[in-house]
């Protein structure tokens, strides 16, 4: 039996206060005294998430591809300007031999177009982040990519016999939960007594 959200919201609450007190006996101030401190106009464009009819909401997903042994995850923020990009790795579990697994595109070093076999057209694709897999079975390539209009997760392969899954998590939170239901209770409680 799962919890109720607002109790599931206020225990992921309690546990940040936990970890942020756990945390906070290891950092000292003066660890962060040479940092000069962010006005609030910065700070609110800083801030993910959006207001929707009064609910401040925050957005975040995690994208997966699974290739055989090889696996691309890209966590990203979506916010009222966009989509921004948190990270993005590659996991290998185990080893096959004559396996090789690039990354490409942005802060790679390599392009799609380095490793793509012939007969094969990537040319729209040279700019995605992404990865390739090349062994025995063929040739494999995953592209992940985060848009305000579109969440992108692309395969394209000419292999066979490969165990090829993609998933998507989207978590939403509403930071202004508890604030919302207090003032529902307030209103609920002040037409009662004015009857």
């Amino acid at each position: 039996m799962q919890p109720a959200p607002a109790l599931r919201s206020e225990l992921f609450g309690w546990l940040g206060v936990v970890s942020l007190c756990l945390s906070s006996a290891t950092l000292q101030a003066a660890d962060f005294a040479y940092l000069e401190p962010i006005d609030e106009v910065e700070m609110s464009e800083l801030r993910g998430g959006f207001q929707i009819s009064g609910l401040d909401m925050s957005f975040g997903a995690t994208l997966q591809t699974l290739v055989d042994n090889v696996r691309m995850d890209t966590v990203f923020i979506i916010n009222g300007t966009g989509a921004e990009v948190v990270s993005q790795t590659i996991t290998q579990h185990g080893v096959i031999d004559g396996q090789l697994v690039n990354q490409v595109g942005q802060g790679s070093g390599k392009t799609i177009m380095e490793l793509t076999p012939s007969g094969i057209n990537l040319t729209g694709m040279k700019d995605f982040p992404g990865l390739v897999v090349n062994d025995s079975k063929g040739f494999t390539s995953v592209f992940h990519s985060v848009t305000q209009d579109a969440i992108l997760g692309g395969v394209v392969s000419d292999a066979s016999g490969r165990d090829i899954r993609q998933q998507l998590d989207i978590g939403v939170q509403v930071n202004n939960l508890p604030a919302l239901q207090a003032a529902q209770q307030r209103h609920f409680i002040t037409n009662s007594l004015a009857r």
